[in-house]
């Protein structure tokens, strides 16, 4: 998972853990969504948690089928999250019905405060960065030019940055105010460029084939990850490339916060590590070619004492005893989470077989 110099630059310049002042600068953005969202996944656990969406069916392995064990890794808003006897994957046990699942991504408290921050000056400049960190990424490993197709783009910044590197750019959001961001960010083309709509049902007709495909925290959201991505290969070009970001499950952060972590949600219905990321996709159709965490996270996990962060680092990283785990936060810790698949993202690029 190692990188050059200079990408570790790059990759850092995203990292609001290691920019002065970057918490600060979010901090009451990030106050109001984080409220917003506490409310939203409550609303949206299963009825006999407290619940209101919609009701919850059960299911087995979403990448094996093999059948779901009794004892859960935790329990979560009312939710089984167990991993996987068969293949390692760890999951949802009880995932919300389809209908409902799909209308909480519409227009909402949470969705008006996630539009609030993540057009903010700071924000912006993270995800600005970050966009550039994926696209050299992404054109290391041949996704060189041509069409991109970005699932759930969000507020559009993945395609102001491919825009202006020369893609031909097309977005799908679901959600009416991220989306009328994203046309607004991509100026005139913008109109035509983002539609208001889902993956593959809304595609414009006569653009069905595409260079690359990018889907930043969407994977973990689809109660059928494999067929999901199925359907994403039949819509990549010959040589095309496929972009992955979700939440990481060995994080470090995840793993200390346990049942308090944001990434433990209702919603969140698969959950990837370095692992078993490549093992889902392949099991759909791709090779991997690259895989790596992002995101540290430092400051945060240098809320939990040295001993305990020492403790979950040897569970998930046997292999890796002879370590020596610094205690301090910053750039050094930084790079050893990323050395050793820790950190709070994991991204990845994979071509069709």
């Amino acid at each position: 998972m190692g990188v050059c110099p200079d990408m570790a630059s790059a990759r850092d310049s995203f990292d609001a853990a290691l920019i002065p002042g970057m918490r600060a600068r979010l901090a009451e953005g990030y106050a109001r969504f984080r409220a917003a969202e506490a409310r939203a996944i409550a609303e949206a656990a299963p009825p006999e948690a407290g619940g209101s969406l919609g009701r919850y069916r059960i299911r087995d392995c979403p990448a094996c089928g093999t059948a779901a064990p009794a004892a859960p890794v935790l329990r979560n808003h009312g939710i089984d999250i167990v991993a996987c006897p068969g293949c390692g994957l760890t999951y949802a046990r009880q995932v919300m019905e389809e209908s409902a699942d799909a209308a909480r991504y519409q227009a909402s408290e949470l969705d008006i405060e996630a539009m609030r921050l993540r057009c903010s000056g700071p924000y912006l400049e993270l995800e600005n960065a970050r966009a550039r960190y994926y696209l050299d990424r992404l054109a290391a490993h041949g996704g060189a030019g041509g069409a991109l197709l970005d699932i759930g783009c969000g507020t559009g910044t993945t395609l102001v940055e491919a825009q202006g590197r020369g893609w031909r750019v097309l977005g799908l959001e679901p959600g009416r105010a991220a989306a009328a961001v994203a046309r607004e960010r991509l100026g005139a083309a913008g109109h035509d460029r983002v539609i208001e709509g889902y993956f593959p049902d809304d595609l414009p007709a006569g653009e069905r084939s595409f260079d690359a495909i990018t889907i930043l925290d969407v994977l973990e959201h689809f109660v059928d990850p494999i067929g999901f991505l199925r359907v994403i290969r039949r819509h990549l070009a010959p040589e095309g490339r496929l972009f992955v970001q979700v939440p990481n499950w060995d994080s470090l952060l995840v793993q200390l916060e346990g049942t308090a972590s944001s990434v433990i949600c209702t919603g969140h219905w698969s959950h990837f590590t370095p692992a078993t990321l490549p093992a889902v996709l392949a099991r759909a159709g791709y090779r991997c070619l690259h895989v790596e965490t992002v995101v540290s996270e430092v400051d945060r996990i240098g809320a939990f004492p040295p001993e305990a962060q020492r403790e979950v680092v040897a569970r998930l990283r046997p292999d890796a005893g002879g370590i020596a785990w610094p205690d301090a936060d910053g750039p050094a810790k930084a790079a050893l989470l990323h050395e050793l698949g820790l950190s709070y993202k994991l991204i990845g690029v994979f071509a069709a077989e």
